[in-house]
């Protein structure tokens, strides 16, 4: 059987390369501050673009290999093949990252202005969740789309177009089926979805409206309610905690599956500050040796679950395998998504909640269920950005009415319901600017843990998998994070679940 050392030699160049940029984003990120992100990509790209390397990958395409070093030559394959269709396609992709890194310091620096004062993401957060004044929570909610204009005005458009031009030099029908195919994800994942929503609203429609009436006083729930209403459900997510304890909290949960995160390299930047990224993010500078979360919490219980979410995905970067950087590369966004969403999760648990909340656990676990009815029946909402997400690659775009009426005709489809103003929140959301085509990975990874969570408890034969915390870990490490690399999502789906991927696992 061949050797793969040559590709392997070629993996941990890139692996280098990638860390150095990682780095440097993590402190654009944290501070502001640019120190070379947009070279030290381009250091990378080199590597990718280097032909005799290329050579080197296309030779070992013929040789004979065993299943699983095809499986890691075919990744570095696909790294590698877009690099060398055409000049033109090079000179494109370094525009794409030049225009994302530029856009990214216009959102990292916007703060929203509410009452003739600047405020924080948290602020307004905190607004939406608590505040009684239904139309403050309405002036707080559609602030966020003060950052729309400057973003089309720093040249959002122009980032579009190019990732247009992008795809076409590749050769893919657009810029959606060229990220889906650079995801191993099908387009056919998307079929029927504004006929499934069309199943799944009603029940949104009526717990809505039974919430609205107790809560709102009106059946009309509208997106500035949403947060509001699960504060009203359950009060104690707006419960003061005190965040210096954040670490000891989060190592007594992962610790109830059997993952150490003292024995890991975690760094966390979790308090907010000026040209600080408002968003929370896991940077991996180096799969399974150093992982860094950024987040931006005051106090309040609810911001432990992005604190959960982020340290998800370091415990699941720890969990591959880092002298592999070649299968590392075959990760799928919808399982490291999954992943993290599934111990935020466990904020809602009494596992986690429990010693941290006021009132009897019994009180706590009943509003939390309530919590958790509501927004497992809102869940395909989420199909709104999505699809506004996808469409901004597949309509002619020349202004921000057109970006704007695009997101309405969306909410439309699914939501079935007319726009509730003049111009939506959509700019502020930082994934259409750094991670275009990347929101179903949220969608599809809620969708995964319910499969991952019901695959167990079957298995087990328990009903909750907090009654075998030990073994559901052992089960995630060993069948969902250990491998994630090694197969394609749609593959490694069935493998677990025993049959072909479908929305049914979201079914109330």
């Amino acid at each position: 059987m061949a050797s793969i050392e040559k590709l392997r030699a070629i993996a941990r160049e890139l692996e280098q390369k990638g860390s150095k940029a990682s780095q440097l984003s993590w402190t654009l990120y944290t501070t502001g501050f640019d120190f070379g992100v947009v070279q030290a990509q381009e250091e990378t790209t080199a590597v990718l673009r280097n032909k005799h390397y290329y050579r080197t990958v296309l030779e070992h395409r013929e040789l004979d290999l065993g299943p699983l070093d095809r499986r890691r030559g075919e990744l570095l394959y696909r790294g590698f093949r877009s690099y060398h269709v055409s000049d033109e396609f090079n000179r494109l992709e370094s525009a794409v990252r030049a225009k994302r890194t530029e856009l990214a310091k216009v959102l990292n620096a916007h703060r929203v202005r509410l009452g003739g004062r600047e405020v924080r993401s948290t602020e307004i957060a905190q607004i939406l969740r608590s505040s009684p004044d239904r139309a403050l929570r309405k002036k707080a909610f559609l602030a966020r789309a003060q950052v729309n204009r400057p973003l089309v005005e720093a040249g959002f458009l122009d980032l579009v177009r190019l990732r247009k031009e992008l795809a076409a030099a590749y050769g893919a029908p657009d810029f959606v089926a060229y990220q889906l195919e650079m995801a191993e994800l099908s387009p056919r994942v998307f079929d029927g979805w504004e006929q499934q929503a069309a199943r799944l609203r009603p029940r949104y429609q009526e717990v809505c409206a039974a919430l609205g009436r107790k809560h709102l006083g009106s059946d009309r729930v509208m997106p500035w309610d949403t947060a509001y209403l699960g504060a009203r459900i359950a009060p104690q997510l707006a419960a003061p905690v005190d965040m210096a304890r954040y670490h000891e909290v989060l190592r007594g949960l992962f610790l109830k599956f059997g993952f150490d995160i003292d024995r890991f390299n975690i760094t966390y930047d979790i308090f907010p500050r000026r040209n600080k990224s408002e968003w929370g993010y896991n940077f991996t500078i180096e799969r399974g040796r150093d992982s860094r979360v950024l987040a931006n919490v005051e106090g309040r219980y609810q911001e432990l679950g992005v604190l959960l979410h982020e340290t998800g995905h370091a415990v699941h970067s720890f969990s591959l395998d880092p002298a592999d950087a070649l299968l590392n590369m075959g990760v799928s966004g919808i399982v490291s998504e999954g992943i993290a969403n599934l111990f935020a999760g466990f904020l809602y648990h009494r596992s986690f909640f429990g010693g941290l909340l006021p009132g009897g656990v019994r009180v706590v676990g009943r509003d939390f269920a309530r919590l958790r009815e509501f927004n497992r029946a809102g869940a395909f909402t989420a199909m709104c950005g999505i699809l506004f997400d996808q469409a901004l690659y597949r309509e002619d775009l020349a202004s921000l009415d057109d970006i704007n009426q695009l997101y309405w005709s969306r909410h439309r489809r699914i939501m079935d319901e007319k726009p509730y103003a003049a111009e939506p929140a959509w700019g502020f959301r930082i994934h259409h600017t750094t991670h275009p085509v990347y929101l179903h990975n949220y969608f599809l990874g809620d969708l995964t843990n319910e499969m991952l969570k019901q695959v167990f408890c079957k298995r087990h034969k328990v009903r909750d998998v907090m009654e075998r915390p030990k073994a559901f870990g052992q089960f995630l490490r060993d069948e969902v994070m250990a491998p994630s690399g090694t197969w394609p999502f749609l593959e490694l789906f069935e493998r677990i679940s025993g049959e072909p991927f479908s929305l049914r696992w979201l079914a109330p």
